[in-house]
């Protein structure tokens, strides 16, 4: 191995160690996974732009993620409720699909004062109690409302240990660095082994 190749290799191994290989990433809902009582379910999905979903008294709303959460940093907003004084108490939960039936863990309740409101959570205990890899379910249930027609969610999201772009495209460069390497020596041996004289044997000097 020349020395151009390990000063690569060694800067390519510094390179990966300063970048983790999965890294903590805000995401938002990709996905309605099923829904009761709600008006507009899919309002709730990626950022905030001020189009909500409404859940109704008793509806419920069941959101996916494309990658598994940790369960910390539930965040959502909620909007402003038309009538004064509204109420609402939601309950939110956090789950995952197990040998295919959708699993949750107890429920984090809180109540919606009507005003407009940034949501804010850590769940990540009770995803720990549902599943050691993530979580890729939220839902969020209506218990009760007072004075108005629910509950309007918007730009539901929470963090994810997603695969670090930086770290994944080091890593591909870092393959490709090894391959070629490997490739240049079998090259190598093969034109060694071709240009290596044979061994000629005169077998009649054993005679």
């Amino acid at each position: 191995m020349t020395m151009a190749t390990r000063i690569i290799i060694v800067a390519l191994a510094a390179m990966l160690a300063a970048f983790p290989a999965r890294a903590a990433t805000t995401i938002y809902a990709a996905s309605v996974y099923s829904e009761s009582g709600v008006t507009n379910a899919n309002n709730a999905l990626f950022s905030a732009d001020g189009s909500a979903a409404l859940i109704a008294p008793g509806g419920d709303l069941v959101l996916q993620f494309a990658n598994p959460l940790t369960g910390q940093s539930i965040a959502a907003a909620l909007l402003p409720l038309a009538a004064s004084p509204a109420f609402n108490i939601l309950a939110v939960s956090i789950g995952e699909v197990l040998g295919g039936v959708a699993t949750f863990s107890g429920e984090f309740v809180l109540v919606d004062m009507g005003a407009g409101a940034a949501l804010n959570a850590d769940l990540s205990a009770l995803c720990s109690s549902v599943s050691g890899t993530g979580c890729s379910l939220l839902r969020f249930r209506n218990a009760g409302s007072i004075n108005t027609a629910g509950a309007l969610l918007d730009g539901v999201s929470g963090v994810s240990n997603a695969p670090e772009p930086a770290a994944w495209a080091l890593l591909m460069l870092g393959f490709a660095a090894v391959g070629w390497r490997l490739k240049e020596r079998r090259k190598s041996t093969a034109i060694r082994n071709k240009r290596r004289p044979a061994l000629n044997v005169n077998t009649a000097a054993f005679a």
